[in-house]
């Protein structure tokens, strides 16, 4: 029985199918060795499906985990090297998602008490305006200062003419 051909995806359907713009996926064909095997030069780009898994997980790192170029690089040729991508194994979780090994028990650790809950916010409340404080007694200009305080203000209030 012949083995069956690979399906061969589009940049478009593979973009669409990754969530990625486009030129995206050609600048992580730069920047990602993995991508750019098997591909010609000057010939017409197509993905399998183990392409778009890479291209996939690649947004992923970038994308969701916030890793850069660099270290998304290093963290997708040690997924590939560990046969994560290989054809009819099914992708391992990210590692987030792993079951952690459970260690041999051990003695039990002390019970630390809860640490205690931080003080509430210091209450803010509204100030009523301050009034004027009562004027000195050795100030008998006072009146007049007012007075021209005041006529500054309702000049500066009244709007200007064109």
């Amino acid at each position: 029985m012949a083995k069956a051909e690979p399906q061969l995806y589009k940049p478009a359907d593979a973009c669409r199918m990754a969530e990625v713009a486009p030129y995206v996926l050609r600048y992580w064909e730069t920047e990602f060795p993995a991508l750019s095997e098997g591909k010609e030069k000057g010939g017409a780009r197509l993905y399998t499906a183990r392409d778009v898994q890479i291209i996939a997980r690649i947004r992923q790192l970038l994308y969701d985990e916030g890793f850069t170029v660099a270290g998304a690089k290093k963290r997708l040729e040690a997924e590939i090297g560990e046969g994560r991508f290989d054809e009819g194994a099914r992708p391992s979780p990210p590692p987030t998602e792993r079951p952690r090994p459970v260690a041999a028990p051990s003695a039990p650790e002390p019970v630390r008490p809860a640490p205690p809950a931080p003080p509430p916010p210091p209450r803010v409340e509204a100030r009523a305006p301050v009034a004027a404080p009562p004027a000195p007694s050795g100030f008998p200009e006072r009146k007049a200062v007012i007075k021209e305080l005041k006529e500054i203000a309702r000049i500066l209030e009244k709007p200007k003419r064109r």
